[in-house]
């Protein structure tokens, strides 16, 4: 959910009751079973076995979404059933990659980015040549975009579309622009407790945690009232909804999170897209809430105007999402995905 040290360790173990006790949601089943799919397997990506699920109407004519998770180490696989209705019109593949969920394994090797980006493009040609050798589309999730950015500038050819999805750019930048917004704001407002907290915590980049959370804090309270914000319990009670993932798996998923996070954080943090990625060679569409506290609207539309998109660039607003928008406003994501569907989508290999 965040880029953050994870806090989802207490939340998942307190819910866990939930899991045991036998809620999970009922699969959606698919109208054909002649031509759907539904299976849930190993593969192994860069020589260490990681887990996907893949999930569909039509195998032989719908198009591949391939989901890349955010956190890091925290999947979508759980909370996948919230948008299940996008296997009408796409084959979508769940992918718990090195270290995170269902993959996690004490010892699991390779954590890093590099390494990430290059599981992505494997397993992308493993489902391009499973699926007739159609395109696939490649979404990526707050800390997944990176990583999905990275694949499709890399192998273009490999991708009919690319969705980011709370894209991440620069986090430094992004930290410095929401503090700062957040301090004007709320001496506008004369909010006096928000600007003490912002004021108190100065500006980032922070060396002492607790002013990290006290700058987060001060620039979370001046953001409008969110009726279906994706918070860490409104996630974890979602999560343990899910027909796909066991007790077992969730007790794994805060171990996953953890070592993620902690082998992640600095490339994270060292990441500028505006230098680094300043073309991408397929259509890409960038879905944001406009209400982030993550990654900064600000910086995510600075960076749009400035990429470089020859096949074509689209930027959408969820206006009431904060971070994570595809679950926060599902029936308007599931909008967004057709379309693009539709303006991409071509039944051929080439």
């Amino acid at each position: 959910m965040q880029i953050d040290a994870p806090r989802l360790p207490s939340a998942l173990l307190a819910l866990a009751a939930l899991a045991l006790s036998g809620c999970a949601a009922f699969e959606r089943r698919a109208p054909n079973p002649q031509t759907s799919i539904s299976q849930s397997e190993r593969v192994v990506l860069g020589g260490w076995p990681q887990a996907i699920r893949i999930r569909g109407d039509d195998r032989e004519r719908n198009p591949v979404l391939l989901f890349v998770h955010g956190g890091p180490g925290l999947p979508e696989m759980p909370v996948a059933h919230r948008n299940a209705e996008l296997e009408r019109v796409f084959t979508v593949v769940q992918w718990d990659q090195r270290g995170a969920g269902k993959s996690f394994r004490f010892g699991t090797p390779d954590i890093r980015e590099e390494r990430i980006v290059r599981d992505t493009i494997e397993l992308s040609r493993e489902l391009r040549r499973r699926f007739g050798g159609r395109k696939i589309y490649l979404a990526g999730y707050s800390w997944g975009s990176l990583v999905a950015a990275r694949a499709a500038a890399r192998e273009p050819g490999l991708f009919a579309a690319y969705i980011g999805i709370s894209q991440l750019v620069n986090i430094p930048e992004a930290e410095a622009t929401l503090y700062s917004g957040a301090l004007a704001e709320a001496r506008r407002r004369k909010l006096a407790a928000t600007v003490r907290d912002l004021e108190r915590a100065g500006p980032p980049p922070w060396e002492d945690p607790a002013d990290k959370k006290r700058a987060k804090r001060g620039w979370k309270r001046i953001e409008p009232p969110l009726p279906d914000k994706m918070t860490t319990p409104r996630f974890a009670a979602l999560a343990f909804t899910s027909p796909a993932y066991t007790p077992l798996d969730f007790l794994k998923v805060p171990f996953g999170a953890k070592t993620s996070y902690k082998k992640l954080e600095d490339e994270i943090h060292a990441a500028d897209l505006f230098t680094q990625l300043p073309q991408i060679n397929v259509p890409v569409y960038f879905l944001m809430g406009r209400h982030d506290t993550v990654v900064s609207d600000v910086v995510l539309a600075r960076y749009f105007h400035a990429l470089r998109a020859p096949r074509g660039k689209r930027l959408i607003w969820f206006e009431r999402s904060d971070h994570a928008p595809h679950l926060e406003e599902p029936a308007k994501f599931r909008e967004v995905m057709r379309e693009v569907r539709a303006a991409t989508f071509q039944n051929r290999t080439n």
